[in-house]
């Protein structure tokens, strides 16, 4: 089993983070982390622990600051164990948990287990559940398929689950089969892995317990709080999947519909987050990205979701 941390600047909530899979687990661990030019001692402080607790470990640093994505990528180059789990390193495991998701790789073959999780806030723990849209997707699937494996291409709607690292233990083996991959962007390095981890599965299974405890906070230095120019890098990783489809059209007659109706949302997202001196900017960007469409898409588009290719003729005219 491989767990896969990066971090910067969180010299205590990784030691937890850790913790919380080496003392309630059975399954043993070995941890490939890389601190992302920290200035608190980070890799001081957990080479510390997983020395003293004799605890495998591949632990280095970046100099300069290179984001999560590329953090994970040196990480998993290196990773040989059956299993990996991407983890932040300001989250923690629930007891028990990482032995489940393992338990039910082994008994349903699965490629992927998708697992339930738990937002907690950052200040006083309050536990805030799922997203609303995660938590019906996962009963949708349950619902559908109960506790057999399934076909990424015979559950498409699933695409739009949450695009975390966590909330997924997947097989090493298949990862690298996929030429799996974290985006190097400030912001949403995780969008394109999740697709091609999922898009190509053919055995995914669900875990019905709260695997992760994800901490969110509105005040703090977390990715997801970034609000300036960085965010535009969205459209970099749109830029990403947009090619990849091109490159495997087996994918894109399957999932097209779904990454599209994705990519609407997360803009509109985005355009929640992005200071006002970005937003036109962003907005064109994303228009922009959407010219690439071929009359073949659209026409697709407009037979499977056509409300979704409504607002995609929309934001090419401008309109929206």
């Amino acid at each position: 089993m491989a767990v896969v941390i990066p971090a910067h600047n969180e010299c205590v909530r990784l030691v937890e983070a850790v913790k919380s899979i080496v003392d309630f687990n059975q399954a043993k661990a070995k941890f490939y982390i890389v601190d992302d030019a920290s200035s608190d001692g980070t890799k001081e402080a957990i080479e510390s622990y997983l020395k003293e607790n004799n605890i495998p470990h591949q632990v280095s640093r970046n100099e300069a600051g290179k984001g999560a994505g590329f953090c994970r990528n040196i990480a998993f180059a290196n990773v040989t164990e059956e299993y990996v789990l991407f983890l932040d390193a300001d989250d923690f495991l629930y007891p028990g948990m990482l032995d489940k998701a393992v338990e039910r790789a082994n008994e349903s073959g699965a490629q992927v287990v998708l697992t339930e999780y738990e937002r907690v806030h950052d200040a006083n723990d309050k536990k805030l559940g799922m997203n609303p849209l995660d938590e019906g997707i996962l009963s949708r699937l349950t619902s559908a398929f109960g506790q057999s494996a399934f076909a990424m291409k015979d559950a498409a709607y699933a695409l739009e689950i949450a695009n975390y690292p966590w909330n997924k233990l997947q097989r090493t083996d298949y990862c690298k089969e996929i030429g799996l991959r974290f985006s190097s962007t400030p912001v949403h390095n995780d969008v394109f892995a999740h697709w091609l981890i999922l898009m190509n599965a053919t055995r995914v299974a669900v875990l019905n317990a709260s695997f992760c405890g994800h901490r969110v906070s509105l005040y703090s230095n977390q990715i997801t709080n970034i609000a300036d120019e960085r965010r535009m890098a969205m459209l970099d990783v749109f830029a990403e999947l947009d090619d990849y489809f091109v490159r495997h059209p087996e994918l894109k007659e399957h999932f097209y519909h779904i990454y599209t109706s994705f990519k609407i949302r997360l803009f509109h997202w985005g355009m929640s987050k992005i200071d006002n001196a970005h937003q036109e900017m962003f907005k064109d960007g994303f228009c922009r990205t959407l010219e690439s469409m071929t009359s073949r898409d659209f026409f697709d588009l407009s037979k499977k979701v056509p409300n979704i290719a409504l607002d995609v003729l929309r934001y090419r005219m401008r309109q929206m």
